[in-house]
């Protein structure tokens, strides 16, 4: 890069930089932030930028500004479904700092940045039934949402009536029935839409009953998932095979690439055991992929967001 043109760079930087703190304020908008602290996997370089939102109005500010200027960003939740790359992150990275809780009857509204077990406990506390299956599940609404995530039979998109969303930067409630809900699949994967927080239609039931089944699903994880660092499960599910099983039988259990190892307790998990690298891991991705398709003619498809 040329002196003059490096000097440009970065003249836009400090522009940037001030411009984020004027909208979040200085304490929410740091330089260089390491991924790795960000993610469930502990794994990443650094983000040129990380701010964190604590309003919508603040948040449709920022997003209008970065889309004017063509400066790309990445909203991230709770990191659990994220590997991100060791080269870092050239642009801003934003986490959603609202996280509001509102109860009406048999409706629960939530933020976007909520933790799902917050939210379960939330509806235990009323009495509400619905999202026992979610329980233990490390993500927020906003990610939950984005990722229809499910466990145990359950899926978001069995509970969720609405979502509020900013598209075209304007803050708009969508229908379920316009989310294009599949499996780990929402319309938000496939459009420039961000979720601002969702509306839960739940049923009354007895505490206990609902607080039995919590407790049922939170040791099930415990005992057939690893508690090591990791991003989830890597692989979608396949109609075609269960592949847990399938790397399972084909010996793969306890394979390492550096520091990341496919998981000796769920062979659908690869771990990071110590200071694994994302190179590490993809290696582990493709040595599985190109295995299970020799073995048995199936592409796998990852579950996982790369951040790169």
């Amino acid at each position: 890069m040329r002196r003059g043109n490096l000097r440009i760079y970065i003249a836009m930087e400090r522009v940037l930089l001030s411009y984020l703190e004027h909208i979040c304020g200085k304490t929410n908008v740091h330089e260089n932030y390491p991924l790795k602290s960000l993610t469930t996997f502990g794994i990443g370089g650094n983000a040129r930028f990380f701010v964190a939102v604590n309003s919508k109005d603040k948040l449709q500010r920022l997003i209008s500004a970065l889309k004017f200027i063509e400066q790309k960003y990445f909203i991230i939740g709770n990191g659990s479904n994220i590997l991100a790359h060791d080269d870092g992150y050239n642009g801003v990275v934003i986490k959603l700092g609202f996280d509001e809780i509102i109860d009406n009857a048999c409706f629960i509204y939530a933020d976007a940045g909520v933790k799902i077990g917050k939210l379960c406990n939330f509806a235990y506390e009323r009495g509400l039934s619905g999202l026992e299956f979610a329980y233990g599940i490390p993500a927020t609404v906003g990610g939950a949402v984005y990722m229809n995530a499910g466990a145990f039979g359950g899926a978001i998109s069995d509970v969720v009536v609405m979502v509020d969303a900013l598209v075209d930067s304007e803050i708009k409630t969508i229908e379920a029935k316009n989310l294009k809900f599949d499996y780990r699949k929402s319309v938000f994967q496939k459009k420039d839409w961000i979720v601002l927080g969702a509306y839960f239609y739940l049923k009354p039931c007895d505490k206990n009953q609902i607080r039995d089944r919590m407790t049922t699903n939170l040791e099930k994880r415990r005992t057939t998932q690893p508690q090591a660092k990791s991003a989830g499960s890597v692989f979608k599910r396949d109609k075609n095979l269960i592949v847990s099983r399938a790397i399972d039988e084909l010996g793969l259990k306890g394979t390492r690439i550096g520091d990341a190892e496919i998981s000796t307790k769920h062979a659908g998990f690869i771990i990071n055991t110590g200071s694994a690298t994302s190179r590490d891991v993809t290696r582990l991705i493709s040595l599985i992929r190109k295995q299970i398709k020799s073995a048995h003619n199936v592409t796998l498809k990852t579950e996982i967001q790369i951040l790169k």
